[in-house]
């Protein structure tokens, strides 16, 4: 082998060894998408909706190009912001993005972020309720009214399932402390007078799930794979206070003894036996405490 043979050679490792420390440097970054200014997923038709591709702070400044879809269509932009405008019902959707960060050798990408979803409503009131609510928490609902000045109200009502909940003469609704009573359809309808007359507009229904804080565990008995002579316990819940929420600890049973101190993990590992395992979730902070159904092994 000549002198220019093995130079290439050398030249084609280098390249290879620095490509792969491209790939491996840049592939973990999710990007997350924000409706700018912050604002609803809910908007009227002819509204102009814009939304951020946003990378978490990196340690390194990059040049970066974007692709944005809404579901498997591919739109025609690539900059960090997309700007929807005019927006038609037809453009409703799943809106998510893409980044790659532009190297020596390609472009390379990072992963797709999470969607938004944008809904567009053709009508003249929409009603902003969160799709969730969480027992004994407060829930705020909002009635809009199409335009940039919408006319002096006489009266907003609030129904669920086809039923009043609230009738009052602000757009503003709050539930005090949620109930599973609270699960429903929710509409709104607004009302004002003008010239002498009483116009009334009715938004669209808006579905609303009401949760418990902390649901009940589910107990898993799964194999360490780095330890053959032990298992893991996992306990599987749902945790859904609203943030700042106060600490999970969990606890670990077999024949409703318990093995060790509590921990903040939902796992334990226990060496290998027979018994009746079950687990426990507790928030010490708001009284509440969930066990999970026992499970032989």
């Amino acid at each position: 082998m000549d002198g220019k043979t093995s130079l290439l050679l050398l030249s084609a490792v280098v390249q290879l060894i620095h490509l792969k420390s491209l790939l491996t440097s840049a592939t973990p970054h999710r990007p997350t998408v924000e409706i700018l200014p912050p604002g609803h997923s809910r908007v009227f038709t002819h509204d102009t909706v814009t939304l951020k591709c946003k990378l978490p702070d990196l340690p390194y400044t990059a040049t970066w190009t974007y692709n944005w879809y809404n579901g498997h269509v591919k739109l025609t932009s690539f900059g960090e912001q997309l700007e929807l405008k005019y927006m038609q019902t037809k453009d409703s959707g799943k809106y998510y993005c893409k980044a790659f960060r532009t190297t020596e050798v390609l472009d390379v990408p990072t992963f797709e972020s999470l969607p938004v979803e944008i809904s567009v409503d053709g009508g003249w009131a929409i009603l902003d309720a969160p799709s969730k609510g969480v027992v004994g928490y407060p829930m705020n609902m909002t009635c809009r009214v199409r335009g940039k000045r919408p006319p002096p109200v006489k009266e907003v009502v609030l129904y669920r399932d086809g039923v009043e909940v609230f009738k009052q003469e602000h757009l503003h609704f709050m539930l005090d402390n949620v109930t599973l009573e609270d699960w429903g359809a929710y509409t709104c309808i607004v009302s004002w007078n003008h010239d002498g007359r009483t116009h009334s507009i009715t938004s669209s229904s808006v579905s609303v799930q009401v949760v418990e804080p902390l649901t009940q565990p589910t107990l898993f008995i799964v194999d360490d794979k780095e330890v053959p002579s032990f298992f893991k316990l996992v306990c599987v819940l749902d945790y859904n206070v609203p943030a700042p929420a106060p600490p999970v600890l969990y606890y670990f049973y077999i024949d409703k003894e318990r093995l060790g101190p509590p921990t903040s993990e939902n796992f334990f590992s226990v060496i290998r036996s027979r018994g009746s395992f079950s687990c426990e979730a507790r928030v010490s902070q708001l009284g509440i405490s969930r066990w999970s159904e026992p499970k032989a092994y």
